[in-house]
């Protein structure tokens, strides 16, 4: 097919068109493009104010476009980051590494104010890997904080010689008996933060918490179906966007290798 102006309103310009059967086809067809009918430049728009982690209301604005539109913008750049991390996914520690692991609590606040708000914990399950500045980690929103909840994510995510921090959750008594583990050291914070004559603790962790949580603050909660997708999108980010640069060019190197067009 050939690339040829297009003058019909609403249109990106341009459209697709075969000259041996005189069809035409939008130039977004089969694209990451093709969820929505906003002009293309808005989507540019769209995209670099999320690239730099600009609120929703503010990029709606720049873009000229409904905030709910803007919105599901956002949403879908998530997406592609969910999608991302499943294709490659997260292994953490190594032979001489250390990794913590922890539970929290997340309570979030209805968006706008709208809705009920959650009577159900929203527990989350995270770990980090210790021998990044600042820690790298996984986090997945979990039913439960029982052993058989716990167990399966850490073998996923967790490489095999790794020695494991924690506190002295009762689930996680048995971590040592997991093949990746090669250790398991835990601190009683009912004591110490910080084993005096060890010197194990889940300050790493603790911290990591902290960033996680940070964004969501800023953003004044969200809705709880929606809490996955959001700590998706922070892992993405620490792993492929450490500056608005390359948040951007690896976002579109992610979108065309999730829709190749």
């Amino acid at each position: 097919m050939r690339e040829r102006p297009r003058a019909q309103a609403g249109s990106d310009g341009k459209c697709w068109y075969c000259p041996t059967c005189k069809t035409t086809r939008s130039i977004r067809h089969g694209s990451f493009f093709s969820q929505s009918k906003i002009a293309l430049q808005k989507w540019m728009i769209l995209m670099l104010w999320w690239s730099r982690e600009y609120p929703v209301t503010d990029a709606s604005r720049e873009a000229e476009v409904n905030p709910d539109t803007a919105v599901d913008v956002y949403g879908w750049l998530r997406d592609v980051c969910s999608t991302k991390l499943i294709s490659v996914p997260i292994v953490l520690g190594g032979p001489g590494k250390v990794v913590q692991i922890d539970e929290s609590l997340f309570r979030h606040k209805p968006k706008h104010h709208r809705g009920r708000a959650t009577r159900q914990e929203l527990w989350v399950f995270g770990m980090v890997d210790t021998s990044f500045q600042p820690s790298l980690g996984f986090m997945q929103l979990v039913p439960n904080r029982q052993a058989a909840t716990l167990y399966p994510i850490i073998q996923a995510h967790v490489a095999n010689g790794t020695t494991v921090y924690s506190d002295e959750w009762s689930a996680y008594r048995q971590v040592a008996s997991l093949p990746q583990v090669a250790a398991h050291q835990m601190v009683n914070h009912s004591v110490n933060f910080v084993d005096p004559a060890t010197g194990v603790h889940t300050q790493n962790i603790e911290s990591y918490w902290s960033r996680a949580k940070r964004k969501l603050k800023r953003m004044k909660g969200c809705h709880a179906e929606q809490l996955p997708s959001y700590l998706d999108e922070f892992m993405w980010r620490e792993r492929y966007g450490p500056s608005a640069r390359d948040v951007w060019f690896n976002i579109m190197h992610h979108i065309s290798e999730q829709y190749p067009v």
